[in-house]
């Protein structure tokens, strides 16, 4: 086969299609488009497993200023006054977007292609994560809060974030709700993650998507799934903070796009790879449904299915290849499983 000039050639092991059927051969890109698959042998420009790149549906990278806090109930933790604010009040704008370009970086490199990032810090805040995002190459989504006596986010947002109803006066959450709404973006709430009260209120606001659901009973997965909301879970940061684990598999048996996030840098890195394992290792033992979690389903959430999520011929598509011949990976018998299970971001060959 004759290389194409911009064409890149890689061959190996392919997750190939929606179902991630691994497929032997080779695959050209070109421009960013799947442009050819095939089985024949080919001289490659890198051999490996071939996957779609992956998605981190839930992220506070505005946290990267701090790491490894205290063991503390969630409320200290995170909530209004916690430790999370105070410290981030007093961190210099500098760092908090040295911190986050560390984390994009890291992110990158470790094969996550999109993610969607809570901003807290109005503006401001939103501010410091475009300046942070400049030549990371990623797709981002950001859900940001407004400055204090306003229900407008930042126009370069996604959406707004809002963290659980509880945590503001209702008619201040159906005002920022009705703004973003009117500017054509998204709403994203935190509920069920302390306790199950604010899962209706969160409902009865229409949300695009919801963040978390560890406390959610039968009955409010079922309401979840009658809506068509899509979930993002975040079972290491869960655990972390011991509000309990996500009925993950309860969730998908009803038919809901669930997603994948590594929630607060402060309490685990922004690694897909860690967190794939965790789900599949404690909660689904379905390593296909894991991946498609941790890629379509992401994703699709994230309106970025176009060109993320799957491997298929003439798709824009972010493709990361990992090393089958690392001394963590030698010995692979099922690609996919080894990629959800075992694969760390030390095995990533390239981000295509």
């Amino acid at each position: 086969m004759e290389k194409a000039i911009d064409e890149i050639l890689l061959s190996g092991t392919i997750l190939l299609g929606e179902d991630f059927e691994p497929f032997e051969g080779y695959l050209s890109l070109r421009k960013g488009v799947v442009a050819e698959v095939g089985s024949e042998k080919i001289d490659s420009d890198l051999e490996g497993i071939i996957c779609p790149a992956l998605v981190n549906g839930h992220v506070h990278l505005g946290d990267s200023v701090l790491k490894d806090p205290p063991y503390l109930p969630l409320e200290e933790l995170v909530g209004p006054g916690g430790l999370k604010h105070r410290i981030l009040e007093r961190a210099s704008r500098r760092d908090q977007v040295e911190g986050m370009k560390r984390s994009l970086s890291y992110m990158a490199r470790s094969g996550t292609c999109a993610f969607a990032d809570f901003r807290e810090g109005g503006i401001e805040g939103v501010d410091m994560l475009l300046e942070a995002m400049e030549g990371s190459g990623m797709i981002g989504r950001i859900f940001g809060r407004p400055d204090p006596g306003s229900v407008r986010v930042h126009q370069r947002c996604w959406g707004v974030g809002i963290s659980s109803t509880r945590d503001h006066p209702r008619s201040l959450v159906e005002e920022m709700v009705e703004k973003a709404r009117s500017e054509g973006k998204r709403v994203a709430l935190h509920a069920g993650e302390a306790g199950r009260g604010d899962i209706e209120d969160a409902l009865s606001l229409s949300p695009d998507l919801l963040v978390h659901l560890t406390r959610a009973e039968e009955r409010d997965l079922k309401m979840v799934a009658e809506a068509g909301v899509p979930v993002v879970v975040c079972p290491r940061s869960n655990l972390v903070t011991g509000v309990g684990l996500p009925d993950v598999r309860r969730m998908l048996q009803m038919g809901m796009v669930v997603g994948l996030g590594t929630d607060n840098v402060m309490l685990n890195s922004p690694d897909l790879f860690s967190e794939m394992e965790f789900l599949s290792k404690a909660l689904l033992h379905n390593d296909r449904q894991v991946f498609m979690i941790c890629t379509l389903n992401g994703a699709r959430i994230l309106g970025a299915d176009d060109e993320a999520g799957a491997i298929s011929p003439g798709k824009r598509c972010r493709i990361m290849v990992i090393d089958r011949r690392s001394d963590k990976m030698w010995g692979v018998r099922d690609p996919l499983a080894s990629v959800v299970r075992r694969a760390a971001p030390s095995d990533v060959l390239a981000v295509y």
